[in-house]
């Protein structure tokens, strides 16, 4: 095999760590919107019902929900440990730093493999997020739902 094959297989390992990356900037575009719709929810329905009524358990429950969408998004929203990148110490003190210094190929063939494993790694965490934004879309569209049921029943 040549060098050639190595970077050709670094390369693609490089590129399903970006494509990780801009799952999780896309992800946390929309946790933010959905945070904002929120607001402008609660803020809207909120104060049309909140006037009708004195807060039965259906404007309660819309709260709760409220509640849930802003948790939910901000944990998105957190910064994570997810690895997108290798930090140039580490590849000095492996790559550089060694009696021996690497053939390219070497090079290529151990990023890829540490791409890897930050592949298997990010995936399991964006898998946990992904999880907790479909909360957050669920419990925006209940809420939603329960303000519009709170706001017809009068």
């Amino acid at each position: 095999m040549c060098a050639e094959v190595e970077r050709i297989v670094y390369e693609e390992s490089v590129r399903t760590v970006d494509g990780q990356r801009e799952l999780l900037e896309g992800l946390r575009a929309r946790a933010g919107t959905m945070l904002a719709t929120a607001f402008v929810a609660t803020a809207f329905f909120g104060a049309q019902a909140l006037d009708r009524h004195h807060g039965n358990w259906l404007e309660w429950s819309a709260v709760a929900l409220f509640l849930t969408v802003i948790v939910s998004a901000l944990i998105v929203l957190t910064p994570w440990r997810l690895r997108f990148a290798h930090h140039p110490h580490s590849l000095i003190t492996h790559q550089l730093d060694r009696e021996v210094p690497p053939t390219s190929r070497q090079v290529y063939r151990d990023l890829a493999y540490w791409n890897g494993v930050h592949f298997d790694s990010n995936g399991r965490k964006l898998e946990i997020l992904l999880g907790i934004f479909a909360i957050t879309c669920a419990s925006l569209v209940g809420e939603v739902v329960v303000w519009l049921i709170a706001l017809g029943g009068t």
